[in-house]
């Protein structure tokens, strides 16, 4: 995607700040919620890790050594396999949760300006005579001979999430 003229920056700036400025609010709980998610996950898995390693610990004294390894390899996969299962359920409800606060910008006072822009900023891309439309999710697609682009509220949610994903990914590994 291409930027907007310079021109059009400082008459598109109140309402990047608008946007800004709730998004990150929201963007800050979300990832709070994140956090504490990921640190409550974090701590069932180390209680969850020490009480299978004293289960395999006391197998391992009943039974042949290589059986104790075995069985502990196994109980190390099965925690990995749960933990990862959890961070997955976590990374959808955050995904749900952005989607759903973009969704929300359809009621913003601020939504006509947005669409505004965004029609601007599809016209930027593939040129004036490009036809745009409201997608219905919300936001505006757009297309001009056989180029399209989508500036819809779910794809550009999930180009955020995109963008952020090193970084939500960074959560689970504290």
């Amino acid at each position: 995607m291409s930027s907007l003229p310079r021109t059009a920056a400082p008459a598109l700036a109140p309402i990047r700040e608008a946007i800004r400025s709730g998004s990150a609010a929201q963007a800050q709980t979300i990832l709070d919620t994140a956090e504490r998610q990921a640190a409550e996950i974090r701590e069932r898995g180390r209680s969850e890790a020490g009480q299978i390693r004293s289960r395999a610990e006391a197998d391992g004294r009943e039974a042949a050594r290589a059986e104790a390894v075995l069985r502990s390899a196994r109980a190390r996969r099965e925690a990995g396999r749960t933990v990862l299962a959890r961070e997955e359920e976590l990374r959808e409800e955050l995904r749900r949760q952005v989607l759903a606060e973009a969704a929300r910008l359809r009621s913003d006072r601020r939504y006509p300006a947005l669409l505004e822009a965004l029609r601007d900023q599809a016209r930027q891309l593939l040129g004036a005579g490009a036809r745009t439309s409201e997608a219905p999710g919300g936001g505006i697609t757009a297309s001009l001979g056989s180029r399209s682009v989508d500036l819809s509220l779910p794809a550009l949610g999930s180009a955020a999430l995109e963008r952020y994903a090193g970084e939500v990914r960074d959560l689970w590994q504290e």
